[in-house]
């Protein structure tokens, strides 16, 4: 089992969660995010590294979003052409 962290973003931008879990792979994440309401914002992490980021869009549906800007899960800003996570 590996540990992984999600931080959470409600669609309204006014709060942040952190869920820790410890899982064989990171799609274990998707389970514990199933019940979060659309429009959630999720960055999933191992360690220091950002391994996607997301927002769910409807019913179990998730939107993939790239990993170079912004990071809601760290103070500072990916450099420009950083390649972070994927």
């Amino acid at each position: 089992m590996r540990p992984f962290h999600m931080i959470l973003q409600d669609a309204g931008g006014a709060e942040l969660r952190r869920i820790d879990f410890n899982a064989e792979g990171p799609d274990h994440a998707f389970q514990i995010a199933r019940n979060e309401g659309e429009g959630v914002h999720v960055e999933l992490w191992q360690g220091a590294t950002l391994l996607a980021r997301m927002t769910k869009s409807g019913a179990n549906i998730w939107k993939l979003l790239p990993t170079v800007d912004v990071l809601v899960g760290n103070d500072r800003a990916a450099p420009p052409g950083a390649r972070v996570g994927l």
